[in-house]
C-alpha cells in the first residue's frame, strides 16, 4: 500500500529523466520497497546511484509543505553533493504541479516554508553542529561511510531526534570494513538496537538489465564467462541474459577489477564491505537461500532441518553475555554437508548459554556438540554435562573431569582448526548465513601473525564453525554405519602428508627425487 507521502510525490513533483525532459516523480523499484518498509529508525545499504537520496529529497519537501512544524534535515559527505542536493529540491519546487509555494527564507543552505512553519536544511557533514536546543523531525544522513567523523558527527544529530516520533534514515555504499557504518550494519542485521536494515543489491534495480534480441540472448547463454563467475551467478540468482550483458558492461568499465564492482554494486549484504586485506577464506560455497528463515531475534534455521534420521555437529564459541562479543552455536548437517542453523547473541551468560546450546542440540537429533573450552566456555560446558547426553560432547582428554570437556583453542590448535575450516569450506561445506560469509571474508592474517578478524570486525562465527570442524571426524565416526567417504578433506591441509598430496596432485608425482641409496648406488662408486 502507497503511503501518503508517495501519492503527493507522483502527483505534484517533477524531475528531468535521462534525455532532459520533465517527467512525473513515479517512484522506482528501490524507492517504492523503501517507501513501504520504513520504520522511522532505517539504515539503508545499496548499490550506487539507485535514488536513495532523491527519494528523501521529495519526502521531506512534501512533509514541509503538507504538515506543519516539520523540521527536515539532510546531511551529505561533501559540499558538492550538497550543492546537487540542494539544485534538485529547487527543482521540484519549481516545477511542481500545482500553485508555486511560498518560501519566506531561501538561504544558502536552508529554505522555509511560511504557510505550514516548516524548515528544510540541507548541508555538509561537520559544517554545523546540531545538538541540545535543536529539534529535527525527519533526519536523512547520506552517504554516511564517507563522512570524515561519523560516530561524533551524528551523536549531536540523532540527539535532536524526539525518540518517539522522529524519523531518521541512515543511507551509504559500503567504505570498507571495521569502520563505524558497518559495524552499525552488522548490529542491525543481526537484530541489535531499532534500526531496521534495508539492503538494496543490484538484482533490485529493474533499469540495471539490457533489453536484448532472441538472438542476442542465445549468443550471451552459450558463452558464460567462468571467469567472471557467469555460470555461478545464473545457478544461484538465475540471472537473465540482460541482466548477465548488463553486467559485463559495468566490469568493462572498471577494467574487471571485481573487488571494486562487487562495492558498488553488490549482491549480497557482504559484498557491500569489502576487507583491506586478504581473507583467508577466498574459497568457500555460500548459497544465499529464502529458506535461511530467522525464527527469534538469536536463531536463523534452514527450512527442512531438522530431519529424521539425519545427524548435525554443533561448533560453539563462548562469551561474556556482557554485551560485547557474541556467543554463538553454528549447526551443520552430516548428511548434506550444509550450515543448517545459526544461534548468536552477546546477552546470554555462559551458564544460561549450556541450557541453551543443549536444547538446541536436542531439537537437532542430539547432535555432537563441540564447544570452546577457553575461559567462559568451561563453565557453559559444566553447565551443558548436567543435561546433555556426555558421549555427544567433544572430550580432549579421558581423566573423567570437568577440564576432559570442549576443545581448546591456543597457538597451536587455532591455526590448524582454522586450515581444517579453510578446506572444507573449499572442498565439501556449504553455508548459508550472510553474516558468517561476512566474518569469513574478514578474517586475516594480520601483521603480528595472528590469525583474528581485521580490526574492528568480529570473528566469533568464524571460530565456532571451526569448532565444528574440528569435531566433524568424530561425528562421522559416531553415526550408525559409520561413512568414511568424507574423512579424506578432514585431513590437516598443514601436514607434511597433505603437502605432499597436494604436490602430487599439481606435478602427476613427487617431484623430489628419491634420497634413499640403492644397492646399485654402491656399486657405481
Amino acid at each position: 500500500m502507497a503511503t501518503k507521502e508517495r501519492l503527493i510525490i507522483e502527483s505534484m513533483l517533477r524531475i528531468p529523466d535521462k534525455e532532459g525532459k520533465d517527467v512525473d516523480f513515479n517512484l522506482n523499484s528501490i524507492q517504492s520497497s523503501l517507501d513501504h518498509s520504513l520504520t522511522g529508525r532505517d539504515i539503508v545499504t545499496k548499490i550506487r546511484q539507485p535514488g536513495i537520496s532523491s527519494y528523501f529529497l521529495a519526502r521531506y519537501t512534501v512533509l514541509c509543505l503538507s504538515k506543519r512544524n516539520t523540521r527536515a534535515v539532510v546531511i551529505s559527505h561533501d559540499k558538492e553533493s550538497t550543492q546537487r542536493m540542494l539544485a534538485k529540491v529547487h527543482y521540484y519546487l519549481e516545477n511542481i504541479r500545482g500553485p508555486a509555494p511560498v518560501i519566506k527564507n531561501n538561504s544558502k543552505n536552508e529554505l522555509t516554508f511560511e504557510k505550514t512553519g516548516s524548515a528544510f536544511y540541507i548541508g555538509t557533514a561537520g559544517a554545523r553542529k546540531f545538538g541540545r536546543g535543536d529539534t529535527i523531525t525527519n533526519l536523512h544522513c547520506s552517504e554516511v561511510a564517507y563522512w570524515p567523523d561519523p560516530k561524533s558527527i551524528t551523536s549531536g544529530l540523532f540527539q535532536a531526534v524526539p525518540f518517539n516520533s522522529g524519523e531518521i534514515a541512515i543511507e551509504s555504499t559500503g567504505n570498507g570494513v571495521g569502520n563505524w557504518f558497518h559495524r552499525l550494519c552488522m548490529n542491525s542485521a543481526q537484530g541489535k538496537g531499532r534500526y531496521r536494515l534495508h539492503f538494496f543489491g543490484w538484482l533490485d534495480h529493474a533499469e540495471y538489465e539490457l533489453q536484448l534480441s532472441a538472438e542476442q540472448e542465445l549468443e550471451v547463454m552459450s558463452n558464460l564467462n567462468v571467469e567472471l563467475k557467469e555460470p555461478e551467478l545464473v545457478k544461484l540468482f538465475n540471472l537473465s541474459p540482460g541482466r548477465i550483458a548488463w553486467r559485463r558492461l559495468k566490469l568493462e568499465e572498471l577494467d574487471y577489477d571485481m573487488t571494486r564492482f562487487e562495492q558498488e554494486y553488490p549482491l549480497t549484504l557482504d559484498q557491500c564491505f569489502q576487507a583491506t586485506g586478504n581473507s583467508l577464506f577466498s574459497l568457500m560455497t555460500c548459497i544465499p537461500t529464502d529458506n535461511w528463515e530467522k525464527l527469534s531475534p538469536e536463531l536463523y534455521q534452514l527450512k527442512g532441518h531438522p530431519r529424521t534420521g539425519y545427524n548435525y555437529i554443533i561448533g560453539g564459541d563462548v562469551g561474556a553475555g556482557t554485551g560485547n562479543d557474541n556467543s554463538v552455536l553454528e549447526v551443520f548437517c552430516l548428511e548434506t554437508m550444509e550450515q543448517v542453523a545459526e544461534w548468536a547473541s552477546n546477552r546470554i551468560p555462559p551458564d544460561v548459554l549450556g541450557a541453551r546450546a543443549a536444547a538446541l542440540g536436542i531439537h537437532f537429533n542430539e547432535a555432537f556438540m563441540i564447544i570452546e573450552s577457553n575461559n567462559h566456555g568451561i563453565v557453559t560446558l559444566s553447565e551443558l554435562a548436567k543435561v546433555y547426553p556426555n558421549h555427544k560432547i567433544y572430550k580432549a582428554g579421558n581423566t573423567g573431569t570437568i577440564n576432559d570437556l570442549g576443545h581448546r583453542t591456543s597457538q597451536i590448535s587455532k591455526p590448524l582448526m582454522v586450515g581444517r575450516l579453510r578446506a572444507m569450506l573449499s572442498t565439501a561445506l556449504t553455508i548459508h548465513s550472510p553474516l558468517l560469509k561476512s566474518e569469513l571474508s574478514t578474517f586475516v592474517e594480520r601483521e603480528d601473525g595472528k590469525l583474528a578478524a581485521q580490526e574492528g570486525c568480529n570473528d566469533d562465527r568464524v571460530i565456532a564453525a571451526a569448532k565444528a570442524v574440528v569435531g566433524f571426524e568424530r561425528a562421522l565416526l559416531m553415526k550408525e554405519g559409520d561413512s568414511q567417504a568424507l574423512l579424506p578433506v578432514l585431513k590437516d591441509p598443514f601436514s607434511l602428508d597433505s603437502i605432499i598430496d597436494e604436490l602430487k596432485g599439481r606435478m602427476g608425482s613427487f617431484p623430489i627425487a628419491s634420497q634413499v641409496a640403492t644397492d646399485a648406488d654402491f656399486v657405481n662408486l
